[in-house]
């Protein structure tokens, strides 16, 4: 007859297999993994920029957002698309406006006269911020990654 001391090895081992299988596997799709794009250089010259992340929501499942700056001709224009998920369905809410940069802030002034701020990061994210530049809470988690740039036509 065993004792559960001679199942006690085999059965940590597995137990530690599939740690470091899930560990690896969920480290292959961070988003750390995708070269960096050089965000704050595009902001100084005509073109675009476009930066991606999902958001925690109070009363969502999440919410994906999509943010373009453009410049051309000294306008500056953007477009943001953000999707509220509720149980795999996604609600799509589209602004447009002007935006304009203050060191390291990018205010968003839309159409219809909301403002949103962000601070440009170091790295290239932009981070979610309060009106004056304040950190909001659970920010980081909310920081957009820049994914693409262009040149102006």
């Amino acid at each position: 007859m065993h004792s559960a001391a001679d199942f006690a090895t085999p059965i940590a081992l597995v137990a530690a297999c599939l740690l470091l299988g899930c560990a690896a596997g969920c480290q292959r799709h961070a988003p750390a993994d995708r070269p960096p794009v050089e965000a704050t250089a595009a902001l100084g010259s005509d073109g675009q920029i476009q930066w991606h992340g999902m958001g925690g929501c109070a009363d969502c499942d999440g919410i994906d957002s999509q943010l373009t700056l453009r410049r051309s001709a000294g306008r500056s224009d953007y477009t943001l698309v953000e999707t509220y998920y509720i149980d795999r369905r996604g609600v799509r809410f589209a602004e447009h406006g002007r935006w304009q940069q203050s060191d390291s802030l990018v205010r968003l002034t839309g159409d219809s006269g909301s403002t949103r701020v962000y601070a440009l990061l170091a790295d290239g994210r932009l981070q979610a911020r309060g009106t004056h530049g304040a950190v909001l809470p659970a920010s980081d988690a909310a920081a957009l990654v820049p994914v693409s740039t262009s040149d102006a036509p």
